[in-house]
């Protein structure tokens, strides 16, 4: 199939997910759902690891080689995909942390909206907001 149709397919996929993390954070089934659609992104992602082009593990040894590694459309597509299931398991991680923790959603907010975006600053956003509830870091 396509590169540029999984790369639609998987952007529009993910949407709703996003938005359950924010409109309904306190759904019962909430963890059940992101983690299913993780998984379906999991294996999305195997699929073209294995399937795909052939990708050289020594291409990850140098800045060189994954630019190479990454003129590839599939490539990039696999890439994107990694970022796409790693935001949405770090956003619901951020939910599921304002609970643990008594930190209102709202708070948290920015946070969900950067894993969104840029990924690992929502994180970092976040661990700030937790340590100064907490007063450490675990």
């Amino acid at each position: 199939m396509n590169s540029e149709i999984i790369f639609q397919f998987v952007n529009t996929l993910v949407l709703p997910f996003w938005l359950l993390l924010l409109v309904y954070p306190q759904w019962k089934h909430r963890n059940t759902v992101i983690y299913s659609m993780v998984a379906l992104l999991a294996s999305i992602y195997a699929f073209y690891i294995f399937m795909g082009p052939s990708m050289d593990l020594e291409s990850f040894n140098s800045l060189e080689g994954v630019m190479a590694l990454f003129q590839q459309p599939e490539a990039v597509l696999v890439g994107w995909i990694h970022y796409l299931a790693f935001d949405l398991l770090v956003g619901n991680w951020i939910v599921n942390q304002t609970k643990e923790i008594g930190i209102k959603l709202i708070w948290a907010v920015p946070s969900i909206l950067l894993s969104f975006m840029f990924g690992p600053v929502g994180y970092l956003l976040f661990t700030i907001l937790r340590i100064s509830k907490r007063g450490r870091v675990n």
